[in-house]
């Protein structure tokens, strides 16, 4: 009994470590296995960038006219982060996007004016 017990916790160490270890790896990487862990991920939670499109960054990699943006976003207090989504078509330039993700997966994108997001958001994508 006690050798189980001890295999179980064995067992559950491990995996928490190799958990935390992916998290960190993830963390402000664009790859497709961190949105794969930020999408499941239950501790990270669901919350808005800010987004200033730039369209030469913007790929059309399928040929079917989607658009792959990888961009500078920031979140509601200000700090950077690298995002990547793919845009139904190429999106218009200079304007301004609340992308919603959790992690490095992207769940929907709006078009945001400069009244919705702060000014310290609004002054850093401005200067883009």
């Amino acid at each position: 009994m006690r050798k189980l017990l001890h295999s179980i916790l064995l067992t559950i160490s491990i995996v928490g470590v190799v958990y935390v270890g992916a998290c960190f790896y993830t963390k402000d990487k664009t790859d497709d296995f961190a949105s794969m862990l930020g999408q499941y991920n239950f501790l990270v939670k669901k919350q808005p960038y800010y987004v200033k499109i730039d369209n030469a960054k913007g790929r059309d990699e399928d040929g079917y006219g989607n658009y792959d943006y990888t961009l500078t976003s920031y979140d509601k207090n200000g700090n950077e982060h690298p995002i990547k989504f793919t845009g139904m078509g190429k999106l218009k330039q200079g304007h301004f996007l609340e992308v919603t993700a959790k992690g490095a997966y992207v769940y929907t994108y709006r078009e945001v004016f400069e009244k919705d997001m702060s000014n310290d958001v609004y002054n850093k994508l401005s200067a883009q």
